[in-house]
């Protein structure tokens, strides 16, 4: 079975109530895993607000359970 680690991230207020809420993530996650029989290993939790770290400098750097890019 594939397995996966799911990225949860809102970064406005709007998204929110979009219905695109860090709430709603994780729900939408679970049917598409269960929909492609896919196993979520991990779960990550971001929420930026303002300019925060959306307005870091260059690229996030690779998780430690990523694996070698082939």
């Amino acid at each position: 079975m594939p397995t996966a680690i799911a990225y949860y991230r809102v970064s406005t207020q709007r998204q929110g109530r979009s219905g695109l809420g860090i709430e709603a993530q994780p729900a939408a996650v679970a049917r598409f895993a269960e929909a492609e029989w896919m196993i979520i290993l991990q779960e990550f939790t971001e929420i930026e607000t303002g300019k925060g770290a959306d307005a870091r400098n260059g690229p996030r750097p690779p998780s430690p359970l990523a694996g070698p890019l082939e």
